[in-house]
């Protein structure tokens, strides 16, 4: 009678409940995205308020600050596990780049902020160049 109870087959509702359905992760950052929406109007008091009650959790200001701030942590966690299958393979590709030593950065960074400086002295130049004939064409009244 024993061997019966352990040839029989795994609960199926368990072997559904184990496999990843790209749906679900939609719907946890959805519903994630909802309680922290929830929790900052509670946070803010204007649109969602907590009143005073006699319950515990409730009866102080201060109570209901932090009830509020966990509400918000678990919406984060909530987002974060749905959309840490979304980064977990970048993970592993960053771990094969081959990052640029310190002069060369140095170098490209260099180049940047010339071009930058070089770009914004052009716009000065073109800026006082252009005024007077912008300026005679308003005066005209066109």
């Amino acid at each position: 009678m024993a061997k019966k109870f352990d040839e029989l087959k795994p609960n199926k509702v368990l072997e559904i409940l184990k496999k990843e359905y790209p749906f679900e992760r939609v719907l946890l950052g959805f519903l994630g995205i909802l309680v922290i929406v929830l929790g900052v109007y509670l946070l803010e008091g204007s649109i969602l308020e907590i009143r005073y009650t006699d319950l515990w959790i409730f009866n102080t200001q201060l109570k209901i600050t932090i009830f509020t701030i966990i509400v918000i942590l678990i919406g984060t966690t909530a987002l974060g596990m749905a959309l840490w299958p979304f980064f977990q393979p970048s993970f592993k590709e960053m771990r094969k780049v081959t990052w640029p030593n310190r002069p060369t950065i140095l170098n490209h960074s260099a180049r940047v902020f010339g071009f930058i400086i070089f770009l914004s002295l052009c716009f000065v130049i073109f800026d006082f160049g252009l005024r007077p004939l912008f300026i005679w064409i308003n005066s005209l009244g066109v």
